[in-house]
């Protein structure tokens, strides 16, 4: 666990040393926060490459790995479950067969994914791969490497619904869901995030989500099948206190979307995106195969946060809330992040490739 915490430690830090006198040099802020963003996500990268595969799902996918060179291409081909995802693992192993080069490899698209997503809409950018570490993302994708392939290629369709570009949307969809058909999931994304921010739309978009709910059982039936998972729908005994933390981050999104819409002009779809995550979360109450779609929206609530924890104002008042609000956010997300750490078997115990 020490090396999670060591992680942690720098991350918050690093979100926290954004508390000091503000420098006036806008360049030199974002400059010097991309070198910061880049040293995070490679020390990412160096933690998920350098993690033993001994225990839990990285386990599993190692065993994938070495069981590829029996199979063939058109094995995996026919099989339809997930091909690009076997077929890509097969190839790796025709190049080097080796799990720690599987891994560098896997590991190098989802973190450079990462970063070109969080340095093309992150401001501060800290606050930002501090929550994709603490919030879960960073857990999800040592635990279902499937769907982080997919997630990744995921994150290139943000542009896309941003430029209302559909064709480039869908296309991108098409290159994810190979990996994982999840993938389709994340559409209804690129009408989310065009949907006004006004009272008659959000009605609209109720009202659909209340006959989603009403018809949940059928269609819950429907997806679990098409995606291959046994969860039934009951309680889950978990969840609650995300969703909470999902509503303060929302309920922080309403108060400051005017200052946000005025800084950022595609504010609406981060702040869309993230009450999607919210609505989609509430059925996660009762059922994990909810959770699969919730993670490819969630991307969206750290750039939010992220860009409301970097409203920096001249009212002195209001700047100090903001900072009360980033010492709070640091701290809580720290402990949220520590009490994952010790409850997720995926990243608990934390085993070097040295020591096998």
């Amino acid at each position: 666990m020490l090396v999670y915490i060591c992680l942690l430690s720098m991350l918050a830090l690093s979100a926290l040393f954004t508390l000091r006198k503000p420098d006036n040099n806008q360049k030199s802020i974002t400059s010097n926060n991309v070198s910061v963003l880049f040293f995070s996500c490679f020390s990412i990268y160096l933690i998920m490459v350098l993690k033993a595969s001994l225990t839990g799902d990285y386990s599993r996918y190692a065993d994938n790995f070495y069981n590829s060179v029996n199979k063939t291409i058109q094995f995996y081909w026919e099989r339809r479950i997930d091909p690009g995802f076997y077929i890509f693992t097969k190839i790796i192993g025709e190049i080097h067969y080796s799990s720690v080069f599987y891994f560098a490899v896997t590991s190098a698209i989802i973190c450079i994914s990462l970063f070109i997503f969080i340095k093309r809409y992150g401001d501060y950018k800290r606050y930002a791969i501090y929550f994709y570490l603490t919030i879960g993302l960073f857990a999800f994708t040592l635990a279902g490497l499937r769907q982080a392939l997919a997630m990744s290629v995921s994150l290139f369709a943000y542009e896309a619904a941003r430029k209302k570009k559909l064709i480039s949307f869908l296309i991108l969809i098409a290159i994810a869901y190979p990996f994982h058909k999840s993938a389709l999931l994340f559409i209804p994304a690129y009408f989310i995030a065009q949907v006004p921010w006004k009272k008659k739309y959000h009605l609209v978009l109720l009202a659909v989500y209340g006959a989603i709910g009403l018809s949940f059982t059928r269609l819950h039936s429907i997806i679990a099948d098409w995606l291959g998972y046994d969860y039934s729908i009951e309680q889950t005994g978990n969840g609650g206190i995300f969703l909470l933390i999902l509503l303060i981050i929302g309920f922080l999104g309403i108060i400051y979307r005017k200052e946000l819409f005025e800084r950022y002009d595609d504010s609406l779809l981060f702040l869309n995106m993230h009450m999607a995550v919210i609505l989609i979360w509430l059925l996660r109450m009762f059922t994990r195969t909810v959770e699969r779609p919730a993670m490819y929206y969630l991307y969206a609530s750290i750039i939010l946060m992220d860009r409301i924890l970097s409203l920096k104002s001249e009212n002195e008042e209001k700047e100090n809330t903001r900072k009360v609000i980033v010492f709070l956010s640091v701290v809580f997300f720290g402990f949220l992040f520590i009490y994952r750490t010790l409850r997720d078997g995926n990243l608990v115990p934390y085993v070097w490739i040295f020591d096998m």
